[in-house]
């Protein structure tokens, strides 16, 4: 806000006055009145003016620019009422009193929508835990009754059976926070974990595991990493190709990380998609070739992955299968958080010590 933009915006009233002021001048001249006192009051009333235009200009830029300067720094602008003093001005006040009713509308509107999200959240749950008792129930009848099932029946039913837990994690995703803990676990155990449960999909395919090096430790939550390497391995499985099919999964420590690298002999990715394989509901070129891609996988590995602290990477050398890289902070990056809990060999909250 600058003196002059504010002087242009009163140039009516200014207008206004020094015609009123022309008025009392020529009155007195035809009364007689000295010319010298005439100019003094002259000089007076413009001084007076001008320093009333100054004081009220100063006060008013204060708090327009604290509005201004905060509205771009914070992230909700809804609450900028919290962080402005209260004006002195009669303006500033009715601004700063209609700001506060939106905040409150807004805060009223924002609260009901955290509710419905909570609401759809923990329904979500409760239908996933309620569907997966009929899906344990089907596998348990196609095993008693090969006679008259198939195998394709128990992968069909797997396949069931991972949708509805991508459902539950995606609908977990913004609280993970509350629902994971993270402690040191060893990569093996969630690896074969995730090997096991998918070894009819690992069977059918025929490809060639190498699994090695996997003794690292880690900090994470061994269920949440479970979901993300299972991810994982479902696309890797889905985008197999033909020709050599092989899946090495090993871990590398290098400083201040520990990667678990995770390769494949599949179909690869396109230069173009690589840049957005982690978007939400992005399929790219692969996933338009009959596959029936969701684009959900990937996007729940990063979103998770950044909850936890690690970092995700993938790469298409070549263009030829796919490389994901999972990287997990060590050393000097977990002593100040963990302060020597590893010895104590209890769980760690890392929401609760932030």
């Amino acid at each position: 806000m600058r003196y002059r933009d504010y002087m242009a915006d009163r140039l009516g009233q200014i207008l206004l006055a020094g015609g009123f002021w022309a008025a009392l001048l020529a009155f007195g001249v035809l009364a007689g009145i000295p010319d010298f006192y005439l100019l003094w009051v002259t000089a007076a009333a413009f001084g007076a003016g001008f320093f009333g235009s100054l004081w009220d200009f100063l006060r008013k830029r204060e708090f327009y620019g604290a509005l201004k300067k905060s509205g771009q720094e914070l992230d909700q602008a809804w609450l900028l009422p919290e962080l402005l003093d209260q004006p002195q001005f009669l303006e500033g006040k009715l601004v700063r009193d209609a700001m506060e009713e939106m905040e409150r509308a807004m805060a009223e509107r924002i609260a009901g929508y955290e509710k419905e999200q909570k609401e759809y959240k923990d329904f979500v749950e409760l239908w996933v835990h309620e569907i997966k008792l009929p899906i344990a129930t089907g596998k348990l009848l196609v095993e008693n009754n090969r006679e008259y099932y198939d195998e394709s029946m128990l992968e069909e039913l797997d396949k069931i059976d991972a949708y509805t837990e991508q459902a539950l994690f995606y609908a977990r995703s913004n609280y993970v926070e509350k629902d994971y803990v993270l402690k040191k676990i060893s990569l093996r155990q969630p690896v074969y974990e995730v090997m096991k449960k998918n070894r009819r999909a690992l069977l059918k395919s025929g490809a060639v595991l190498d699994l090695h090096d996997l003794e690292q430790e880690v900090y994470s939550d061994s269920k949440w990493l479970a979901f993300i390497l299972e991810q994982i391995l479902a696309n890797s499985l889905k985008y197999m190709g033909t020709g050599e099919q092989r899946l090495e999964w090993y871990a590398r420590k290098e400083r201040e990380q520990v990667k678990l690298i995770l390769k494949d002999t599949g179909v690869g990715i396109p230069a173009k998609d690589l840049s957005r394989v982690f978007e939400k509901g992005f399929t790219g070129e692969n996933g338009r070739t009959g596959r029936k891609s969701t684009g959900m996988g990937l996007y729940l590995c990063r979103k998770l992955c950044e909850k936890m602290g690690h970092r995700i990477e993938v790469d298409s050398p070549g263009q030829k299968g796919c490389r994901v890289t999972i990287c997990f902070p060590v050393g000097s990056l977990t002593g100040d958080l963990f302060g020597g809990r590893e010895k104590e060999k209890k769980p760690y909250n890392f929401e609760r010590e932030l």
